[in-house]
């Protein structure tokens, strides 16, 4: 494996080489009850079973080098998680791919192995796919009042605040784009929200703000993030 000619070779004090590469996996299942640091302890573990051999930090308690570019919220699925790495020796994409799913756990897959591409503060969307049924409503009728619901004008919920106070906000601005259809007896919302550090929103609080303002209480609610996006629309890479 040889780094692009646009890439930095990054070296540590002691003068090792550390080729970073970029891990996209998916995170489903049972594994989505997973939390973020069960999921870093799981890759480090991961990591050392496959034998890949990965640049530890520096110091008195020595880690494995790695970076996510955006952690999930416990409960929702992924399709596109990312992990940073750096390689202390060669080892090719498709080698390193197959050695962490051997010894990956159930729901946790890799997908692809390649170049260190966008900083993690490029991405500024989400977009996700939500399964929903609610108790004594057909699919017909959440999805017409989900419809509703979101086409206001307003969408007044409550979200904490860097102080961790909850306060009113309105997020109509920034639902940046949605579609509601019927299946079975239930509905599936695809929506576009902000992601990142400028501003993260979560579908939770969207569905949340919905069952009080609807009086609705959801029997099923299964989230997944399909796609992360760059300001311009692209899939972050």
């Amino acid at each position: 494996m040889s780094l692009k000619p646009s890439m930095k070779n990054v070296v540590d004090i002691q003068g090792t080489l550390c080729l970073p590469i970029r891990i996209y996996f998916v995170k489903q299942g049972t594994s989505k009850y997973m939390s973020h640091l069960d999921l870093m302890r799981c890759m480090i573990r991961t990591i050392r079973r496959a034998g890949v051999p990965i640049w530890y930090t520096e110091g008195f308690n020595p880690h494995p080098f790695m970076t996510f570019a955006l952690p999930l919220s416990l409960g929702t699925a992924g399709l596109c998680e990312s992990m940073d790495v750096r390689l202390t020796d060669s080892m090719g994409f498709d080698e390193v791919k197959s050695r962490l799913n051997a010894a990956l756990c159930e729901g946790i897959e890799v997908t692809e192995v390649n170049y260190v591409g966008e900083k993690a503060t490029a991405i500024h969307s989400a977009v996700y796919r939500i399964g929903l049924t609610a108790a004594d409503m057909g699919g017909e009728a959440l999805s017409a009042a989900l419809e509703d619901y979101l086409s206001q004008a307003e969408i007044i919920v409550q979200k904490k605040n860097k102080k961790k106070q909850l306060v009113d906000i309105d997020i109509k601005p920034h639902v940046m784009d949605f579609s509601v259809n019927t299946e079975g007896d239930g509905a599936v919302l695809a929506i576009r929200l902000p992601a990142g550090n400028a501003l993260n929103i979560n579908p939770n609080i969207v569905l949340k703000g919905f069952e009080k303002a609807r009086g609705i209480s959801f029997e099923r609610c299964d989230t997944v993030r399909e796609k992360l996006l760059t300001e311009s629309g692209e899939v972050f890479r």
